[in-house]
């Protein structure tokens, strides 16, 4: 008898075991996804950026507007070094210009002599075919005067050889005037063009002695000259191509300060104007300095050429500049306060679903997933916080759960 009781007993103990079991596999198979309970608190966002310091306000250092021509660098100060209004900063070769300026001042020369050449030439055509003139017009007074068509003295065909012969002489002369006058103006042309030819020359060489005056780059006032970076963010070396009013440095104004900032652009999501930001020089990492941002580039960009990387650069304005430590070109490190909301709800972005405007998630019950409408505010990379349609406790999905699972 008792062993029958302990038989059934066990009986109905396997029997419980194997109805818990089955149980939790029918609610596991029901559950089928990830979920997460949504719960109040702070939702602190911010984002990071490096950079350096810069100044507010600075003059450029910029090669002369009249220099004309790409130019080589030849020699530039160097970084960070205090220069007085007037002092040479940099440098161009002037070996280019000094080469071109000689084979133009050649040329110019030797079109001088050409037109003396010309002259001597012209002269001494000139020269035959007055002579020329003046010997046919000799021999047509002669002709004229011992000619007779008396058929006593002279034959009918030496009388026809006379006539001919005035007709050539009258022709010569006329060909001798029509050369001289002719000449004159070929003359005349030849020269003009050789003064051509050499006003064109001439304007080279005023060039090349004005490039050759402007060779050095002055600091137009007192102040601590640094060197600005080029499109590529490469500084001025010796060699670089310079061209009429590049800037190659700054002379800035050290008495307010500001941040150049770059931050990836996959991190940028709410980067603004009017963002509060913290700033901490490299050097001096226990110091922290408040500051606004005041600038934001329209377009992402690489910071080094040929990067793939795209930052946006952007500018904090700090409320405070401490000479002593503030140096343009320091490297900083900031953090740009995008939003400090205490006590709100918020969600996992990969929780959030959206389409044609419209907001959910899927909100667990006891019947199963439902698709909640809720109502986002702030969002960051990863987290979004929910204004209206989910109170603390709620139970959602971190994915899209199965259709089985759905009502």
């Amino acid at each position: 008898m008792i062993n029958n009781v302990i038989n059934v007993s066990k009986l109905i103990s396997a029997g419980l075991l194997l109805l818990l079991t089955l149980t939790a596999c029918s609610q596991q198979s029901q559950d089928g996804v990830l979920t997460m309970n949504v719960t109040r608190g702070d939702f602190n966002v911010d984002i990071p950026a490096l950079g350096e310091l810069e100044a507010s306000q600075s003059t450029s250092v910029i090669v002369p507007t009249g220099l004309r021509g790409p130019q080589s660098l030849a020699w530039i100060l160097d970084n960070f070094s205090q220069v007085r209004a007037g002092d040479v900063v940099a440098r161009m070769d002037p070996t280019r210009e000094n080469y071109r300026l000689k084979m133009e001042q050649f040329d110019f020369d030797k079109l001088a002599f050409d037109s003396q050449m010309q002259t001597e030439k012209d002269k001494t055509i000139s020269k035959t075919l007055s002579s020329g003139t003046q010997i046919t017009s000799e021999e047509k007074d002669l002709a004229e005067r011992f000619f007779s068509e008396d058929e006593r003295v002279y034959t009918k065909i030496e009388i026809i050889d006379q006539m001919r012969n005035q007709d050539y002489l009258v022709a010569k002369m006329h060909y001798f005037d029509w050369g001289l006058d002719k000449h004159g103006e070929q003359a005349d042309a030849e020269q003009e063009l050789i003064k051509l030819k050499q006003k064109g020359h001439s304007a080279k060489i005023n060039r090349f002695e004005n490039n050759l005056n402007q060779m050095e780059i002055i600091a137009p006032h007192d102040g601590l000259f640094v060197y600005q970076a080029g499109w590529d963010g490469s500084f001025p070396v010796v060699g670089d191509m310079m061209w009429s009013g590049f800037s190659i440095g700054l002379l800035p104004d050290i008495s307010v300060m500001q941040a150049k900032l770059y931050v990836q652009e996959s991190e940028a999501a709410g980067l603004a104007l009017g963002k509060t930001a913290t700033v901490y020089l490299d050097a001096y990492p226990d110091k922290a300095f408040a500051g606004k941002v005041t600038q934001v580039d329209a377009l992402a960009k690489p910071k080094e050429k040929d990067s793939p990387v795209n930052y946006f650069q952007f500018t904090i304005s700090l409320d405070k500049t401490l000479v002593e430590i503030m140096q343009p070109g320091r490297q900083v490190q900031a953090q740009v306060h995008l939003f400090n909301l205490q006590d709100v709800l918020t969600v996992p972005n990969q929780a959030l679903f959206q389409k044609e405007g419209q907001y959910w998630v899927y909100l667990k019950t006891s019947a199963g997933f439902i698709k909640q409408v809720v109502m986002p505010g702030n969002r960051s990379l990863n987290r979004t916080e929910i204004t209206d349609g989910l109170t603390e406790g709620d139970v959602i999905a971190l994915t899209t759960p199965p259709k089985r699972s759905r009502v």
